[in-house]
């Protein structure tokens, strides 16, 4: 039987390990009457747009995300920003508190997003928290 416990490395080799985004919690101001960060859970989701496709119009004030486009490009439009914005891949996005946006596939190619959220439990989604 293999024991992952004996001779383990304790230091990295070859690795290298960068911050590309965060968000801190401390920042993040949640709508009243929402779950509290305790009664979340942190989900990681693909998300693919094709062309011509749509994310519909939404907020993150309940749900604090980082996005990171994988691949192709994608144009958001975004209450903070009067023009809209073009994320290309590799890029990442913060969104939290007060964002309302929705994004477009202007392309020909498929867009691929990962999006990493603390979304309300479904319990909690339903009223049970």
């Amino acid at each position: 039987m293999f024991d992952h416990q004996q001779n383990p490395p304790m230091e990295p080799v070859d690795e290298t390990d960068t911050t590309l985004a965060f968000i801190d919690l401390a920042d993040v101001k949640l709508p009243a009457g929402a779950a509290p960060l305790e009664q979340r859970h942190l989900r990681f989701r693909r998300v693919d747009v094709g062309p011509g496709g749509i994310v519909p119009y939404h907020s993150h004030e309940n749900r604090p995300a980082i996005l990171f486009v994988f691949q192709g490009e994608i144009v958001e439009y975004n209450s903070k920003h009067e023009e809209p914005r073009v994320h290309r891949a590799p890029s990442i996005i913060v969104e939290f508190n007060e964002i309302w946006h929705w994004w477009k596939n202007e392309s020909d190619g498929d867009v691929i997003i990962y999006a990493a959220d603390l979304a309300e439990t479904e319990k909690c989604a339903e009223g049970e928290c």
